[in-house]
C-alpha cells in the first residue's frame, strides 16, 4: 500500500514537471520589435545649455548617423536597437558604452560619462 501511494505521488510530480516544461509562460512571449529611431533628434544634457543634435537612420536593428554638440562624442555613430533601447558602439577609447531609452518621440539616457542626455525628435 505504501509503495503504491509513493508511486502515485512520484507519477503526479513527474506529470506536473513535464507540464511546466512544455507550457509557455507570458514572459516567454516573442520579443517586441525595436522602436524606429530614424530622424533628427535635439536636446541637451542636465548640466549643459549646449544643444545636442543626432541624425539617425535605422535599418532593422542597426542604427547609424551623426552626433553634434556632445564634445568628444561628436561624429559618426553606430548602434543597435533592442526593444526601446539604443546601445551605441564605444569609439572614444574611454571604455564606456552610451545608451538611450526611447519613448515615442523622446529619448534619454547615459552618454557613458554619467551625463544624462534628453532628446526630442524634431523630424522623421
Amino acid at each position: 500500500m505504501m509503495k503504491t501511494a509513493t508511486l502515485l505521488v512520484l507519477v503526479a510530480v513527474i506529470a506536473g514537471l513535464a507540464g511546466c516544461a512544455s507550457s509557455k509562460s507570458p514572459s516567454a512571449s516573442a520579443p517586441t520589435a525595436p522602436v524606429d529611431v530614424t530622424g533628427t533628434w535635439t536636446g541637451n544634457t542636465q548640466t549643459s545649455a549646449r544643444t545636442v543634435t543626432m541624425q539617425l537612420k535605422q535599418t532593422g536593428k542597426n542604427v547609424s548617423g551623426t552626433l553634434e554638440g556632445a564634445g568628444v562624442l561628436d561624429g559618426a555613430i553606430t548602434g543597435i536597437v533592442e526593444g526601446n533601447t539604443i546601445q551605441f558602439a564605444e569609439r572614444t577609447g574611454i571604455g564606456t558604452t552610451p545608451w538611450l531609452n526611447v519613448r515615442g518621440d523622446q529619448m534619454s539616457g547615459d552618454l557613458g560619462s554619467g551625463q544624462i542626455l534628453t532628446l526630442r525628435r524634431v523630424s522623421k
